[in-house]
C-alpha cells in the first residue's frame, strides 16, 4: 500500500506542470509587448469568443487595453490631456467592472483566480490614476485577498507576487489622505517586501513576465532613480521584445543619463526600423559634440512634439538653441530662444555669458562623451578657466569629473569631485552629487562618518527618491 502511495505521489510530481502560456497565449503576449495592440485586441476577442466562461482572455485584452491606454494618453495635445485621461479611464474601468460581474471567484481554478484577482488591480490601478483612491484601494485590497487565496492553496504559484509586491511597495510611498485611505484598509506598505516579491514574479513567474519587468523598472528607473538597478530589466524585456518603442526609447534616455554612449551608439546604429525616437538621436549628437545633427535631430523631434515623453519637447528647443550658438547659427538661435522655458533661457543666459568657459566645459563634456583616456582628461583640464563669475560652472565641471571616474571605477576619485558639489546652490547639482555618492557607498564600504554625513543632506533635500535610496544604505551600513 506503501509503495503505492508513493507511486502515485511521484507521478503526480511528474506530470504537474507550472502554469505556463500557450502557444496563442504567447501570441498575444507579443503583440502586446511590441505594441502590436490590434493584433493583440483581435486575438484576445477571438479567444474570449470560444473561451466566455473564462477570465483568462478579457485579462490579457485588459492589459492590451491599459498599456494602449498610456501611448494614447501620451499622443493627446496637452491642454487636452486630462479631459481625455478622464475619458479613457471611465472606458477602461466600465470594462472591467462589467467583466468582473461576470464570474463567480468560488468558481474559478487557481490559474483563472489569478486572472480574474489582475483585473481587479489593473481596475485599481486605472482608479488611483483618476484619483478615486477609496475604490483604488478597495479594488486592490480585492486583489491582495485572491491573490493570498491562490498562495495559500499553491505556495509556488509565482506570478500571484506580481500584485502583491506592487501593492505592498506602493503602499509604502503614499502620502497624505491617500496614505490615510490606504491605512483605513490595512495597506501598510512595506517597500523591501513589496521589492523581493516583484522580483519573485520577476524570477519565477510563467504568465506575467512583461508586466513584472515593467514594474521593475518603473520601480528603479523612475520612482527611484536607480538607473544602474533597472538596466537588467530593460535589457531582458528588450530581448523579448524589440519592437517595443516606449521602453527601447527610455533605455536609450537611461544609458546617456550614465553615460553608456557605446551601447546608444550601438542601438542607433543596429535601428534598421527607425524604433529609436528623433529625441534620444539630437541629445546623443549633443552628448558626442556633433551639433549639425543634434540640431537636425531636434528639429525632428518637434515636428511631432505631442508624442515626446515630459520634457522632451523644452529639452529639444535647448538642444537645437545651445548648439546653433556653438557654431555660429545665430538666425536658428533668434528663431528658438524665444520659445524656451525659463529654466532653460537662464541656463542660455549663462553660457552666453561666459563664452570662454561655457565652450571650454563643453569641449570637456565631449571629450568625456568620446571616452578619451585619464590621462587625456587629466592634461586637458590643466587647462582650466577661473569659474569663479560663472554661476554653476564649477559644480558641472565637479560632477562632469564624479561620473568620468566613477565609470572608470577610479571610486575615490569620484567620491572627491561628487563631494565638492554636495552642497551645491543649485538643488539639480546638489541632487547629482549625493545620487553618486549613493552609489560610490552602495558599491564599497566606507567609513560611516562619511555616510552619516551623506543621510543627513539627504534628509535635508526632501526628495522621494534619494530618500529610498537611502533607505538601501541605512540597511547596508546597519544605520
Amino acid at each position: 500500500m506503501k509503495k503505492l502511495l508513493l507511486l502515485f505521489f511521484l507521478s503526480t510530481l511528474l506530470t504537474a506542470k507550472p502554469y505556463e502560456p500557450t502557444q496563442i497565449d504567447l501570441q498575444i503576449i507579443s503583440h502586446t509587448f511590441n505594441e502590436e495592440f490590434d493584433q493583440a485586441k483581435k486575438l484576445s476577442q477571438e479567444q474570449i469568443n470560444l473561451n466566455p466562461n473564462s477570465p483568462k482572455y478579457y485579462y490579457y485584452l485588459i492589459n492590451t487595453k491599459i498599456l494602449e491606454y498610456y501611448q494614447r494618453v501620451a499622443e493627446l495635445d496637452p491642454d487636452k490631456r486630462d479631459e481625455g485621461r478622464k475619458i479613457l479611464n471611465k472606458e477602461i474601468i466600465d470594462y472591467c467592472e462589467n467583466i468582473i460581474d461576470k464570474f463567480d471567484e468560488d468558481k474559478l481554478s487557481a490559474e483563472n483566480k489569478f486572472y480574474y484577482g489582475t483585473i481587479y488591480a489593473y481596475l485599481g490601478r486605472i482608479y488611483g490614476i483618476d484619483g478615486s483612491w477609496w475604490s483604488a484601494f478597495r479594488s486592490g485590497l480585492k486583489s491582495k485577498n485572491i491573490m493570498e487565496d491562490i498562495l495559500k492553496s499553491d505556495s509556488q504559484f509565482y506570478d500571484a507576487y506580481l500584485v502583491l509586491g506592487m501593492l505592498n511597495y506602493y503602499a509604502d510611498r503614499l502620502s497624505g489622505i491617500t496614505s490615510f485611505v490606504a491605512g483605513i484598509l490595512g495597506f501598510s506598505g512595506d517597500r523591501e517586501k513589496g521589492l523581493s516579491q516583484l522580483h519573485t514574479a520577476y524570477e519565477k513567474g510563467k504568465l506575467a513576465f512583461g508586466q513584472s519587468a515593467l514594474t521593475l523598472i518603473e520601480v528603479y528607473a523612475s520612482l527611484e532613480g536607480n538607473e544602474y538597478a533597472s538596466l537588467n530589466y530593460f535589457e531582458s524585456f528588450l530581448n523579448r521584445f524589440p519592437k517595443n518603442k516606449r521602453t527601447l526609447n527610455a533605455y536609450c534616455q537611461i544609458l546617456m543619463n550614465i553615460g553608456d554612449l557605446k551601447k546608444v551608439e550601438s542601438l542607433i546604429k543596429n535601428d534598421k526600423q527607425n524604433f529609436v525616437d528623433y529625441y534620444a538621436k539630437s541629445r546623443f549628437n549633443d552628448l558626442k559634440g556633433n551639433s549639425e545633427l543634434a540640431i537636425q535631430f531636434g528639429e525632428k523631434a518637434l515636428e511631432n512634439e505631442k508624442i515626446l515623453y515630459r520634457g522632451g519637447a523644452a529639452a529639444s528647443r535647448y538642444i537645437i538653441v545651445s548648439n546653433s550658438w556653438l557654431i555660429g547659427d545665430n538666425s536658428r538661435v533668434k528663431k528658438y530662444e524665444s520659445a524656451l522655458n525659463d529654466r532653460y533661457k537662464e541656463l542660455f543666459t549663462a553660457i552666453k555669458n561666459n563664452e570662454k568657459e561655457s565652450k571650454w566645459l563643453h569641449a570637456l563634456s565631449v571629450q568625456i562623451a568620446s571616452d578619451k583616456s585619464a590621462a587625456d582628461i587629466e592634461s586637458y583640464i590643466k587647462s582650466k578657466p577661473n569659474f569663479s563669475k560663472a554661476k554653476g560652472f564649477e559644480d558641472q565641471f565637479n560632477l562632469l569629473l564624479g561620473a568620468f571616474y566613477f565609470e572608470k571605477g577610479v571610486f575615490d576619485k569620484a567620491e572627491q569631485y561628487y563631494n565638492r558639489s554636495i552642497n551645491a546652490t543649485d538643488n539639480r547639482d546638489k541632487y547629482s552629487a549625493v545620487k553618486g555618492l549613493i552609489e560610490i557607498y552602495s558599491r564599497q564600504s566606507v567609513d560611516i562618518s562619511k555616510v552619516k554625513t551623506l543621510l543627513d543632506v539627504v534628509d535635508d533635500l526632501k526628495n522621494d527618491r534619494l530618500t529610498y535610496r537611502a533607505k538601501d544604505l541605512k540597511k547596508k551600513y546597519n544605520l
